[in-house]
């Protein structure tokens, strides 16, 4: 495979990729090689790899001779995916106590300032997007991008929950104060509470399972144990 084929493997996957985290491409939708390669003018060749490399995300699901479909959101693995997350971030915050300056305070404030902007025009793609930059800044201030992108490479279902929260101004409203109050603890040297305050904020969506649920049934796997048992058990969990 030369350079160029290369080059089109990866930006058809790279396309494909952010349509499905972003829900432009809903889950339980039937994809199309054909089309798919019809759209961004390619052959079915990069199309048929990208497939595969997205079947190996999880975000894919290949039925030979049947049909490819955008995979379900699994409960199961946004579990997994969070708990990386989470292990991760609080990792973070001992560095970040540290090694943080008064300019990246400043680069962050200014983040969660364009975050209320977001809000108030009801720009609810550009708040995933600062959400998402706030976060990777942390790891950028310490210099673990690695452990940035390894979040990001994992979490394939948690992130597509996120994305559906993104729809309610209310959840979102309450991420940022959430942002607010991350920041204010790292500023303050508090570990202790910017590890709690960043526990909460990843585990908010647990307060929302059921109304997700009722409101997009069709996204999310639906497996033997009833709902009701299965968060209540979430959300006494530690």
């Amino acid at each position: 495979m030369d350079k160029t084929d290369s080059s089109v493997q990866s930006a058809v996957y790279t396309a494909l990729k952010n349509s499905i985290m972003s829900l432009q491409m809903k889950p339980g939708s039937v994809i199309s090689t054909q089309k798919i390669a019809d759209k961004l003018s390619v052959s079915r060749t990069p199309v048929r790899e990208a497939f595969i490399r997205l079947q190996r995300d999880g975000l894919v699901d290949i039925f030979p001779q049947k049909e490819t479909s955008v995979s379900l959101i699994d409960f199961s693995k946004i579990n997994q995916e969070r708990f990386i997350r989470e292990s991760l971030e609080s990792a973070n915050i001992d560095l970040l106590i540290q090694m943080i300056s008064r300019k990246n305070i400043a680069d962050l404030e200014m983040n969660i300032e364009q975050q209320h902007a977001t809000i108030s025009a009801c720009d609810f793609e550009s708040l995933f997007k600062l959400d998402n930059a706030f976060h990777e800044y942390l790891f950028k201030v310490t210099g673990q991008e690695l452990s940035w992108q390894t979040i990001e490479r994992t979490s394939n279902h948690y992130g597509r929950i996120r994305a559906i929260t993104v729809w309610n101004k209310d959840i979102m409203k309450e991420t940022v104060l959430q942002h607010q109050k991350i920041l204010a603890a790292i500023q303050d040297g508090s570990a202790d509470h910017a590890k709690i305050y960043t526990k909460v904020h990843l585990h908010q969506l647990e307060n929302q399972v059921q109304q997700l649920l009722r409101d997009y049934p069709n996204y999310f796997v639906q497996d033997t144990v009833p709902a009701e048992d299965k968060f209540e058990a979430l959300l006494r969990a530690d």
